[in-house]
């Protein structure tokens, strides 16, 4: 893999590391809203003048809620009927009996709670009484409101609807930031491997100088130059009675020495002692 695909590939990792985070943040933070809206969606509730009976399925510690707005998605399990909406103008809190009775027919105390508020998916609420289920079944609650009892109200029994949003919101905001923080820092490191990677040169192609060649191998001495013109040496020659190698003749040849002049030679002779046919005949009387 080239650089250059390298760096395509760590930047695309990047980009998409973000875009999960942020997604993943997202998700996460809608998810928490449902989780609460849910929450409140399934509170059991009651509503005032009646007497309500409520199953509890499990032991445990839960939350009476006045809510102030409201509706009735199910139908209420007592001695009255109770359907459709519900508020107070003003979303005033007010001032409410509660009686609860367990299976056995004992009094469940109810201790006062405040500081725990709701609002989602049109209800709203706040804390008033919190209590404990010892054993489970039906309870009885009995919802009065003094005063003019035109008004009606209802209340809500449950756990906290923020149990675990609070949660789910952190993990929310930290997808994010894991997102943010990962994905950008691939982004940057390609950016900078971009930046630092050296431009590319363009070379020429090579072409010989017959003017440069070396004469000689790289690394061997080369030997001093000759004043003057020098003949070469021929090859040795292997002519009889010759045992030296062949000298090289002078430059410019010399002319040869005159040497001593013979003596001409007598009529008919041909200088070797014989007579020359071709001579005139010699006189025998001269």
């Amino acid at each position: 893999m080239t650089t250059s695909s390298k760096r395509s590939a760590l930047l695309g990792v990047g980009i998409v590391v973000m875009i999960v985070g942020l997604l993943s943040a997202i998700g996460l933070w809608y998810s928490a809203g449902q989780l609460e809206s849910d929450a409140i969606r399934n509170l059991a509730r009651a509503p005032s003048g009646c007497d309500t009976t409520l199953d509890f399925e499990a032991a445990g510690d839960f939350t009476i809620y006045v809510e102030t707005a409201g509706r009735f998605d199910a139908p209420i399990a007592g001695d009255c009927v109770a359907e459709g909406e519900y508020g107070i103008v003003g979303d005033v809190v007010p001032a409410v009996s509660l009686v609860m009775t367990s299976p056995t027919g004992d009094a469940v105390e109810l201790a006062n709670a405040s500081g725990t508020t709701y609002d989602a998916d049109g209800f709203s609420g706040q804390s008033v009484r919190t209590f404990s289920v010892e054993t489970p079944g039906d309870h009885v609650l009995r919802v009065e409101l003094p005063g003019d009892t035109d008004v009606q109200v209802a209340v809500a029994i449950g756990r906290d609807p923020s149990d675990g949003v609070a949660m789910m919101q952190l993990g929310a905001v930290l997808a994010g930031l894991a997102g943010v923080l990962i994905g950008g820092g691939l982004i940057i490191a390609a950016r900078r491997s971009a930046a630092a990677e050296p431009a590319a040169v363009v070379t020429e192609p090579w072409t010989a100088d017959p003017a440069a060649w070396a004469t000689t191998p790289p690394g061997m001495p080369q030997a001093p130059p000759t004043e003057g013109w020098q003949p070469a040496v021929g090859p040795p020659t292997h002519a009889p009675g010759v045992t030296s190698p062949q000298q090289p003749a002078a430059w410019p040849p010399q002319p040869a020495a005159p040497g001593p002049v013979p003596a001409p030679p007598p009529d008919g002779a041909s200088g070797d002692g014989e007579q020359s046919p071709w001579a005139p005949p010699s006189n025998p009387a001269g």
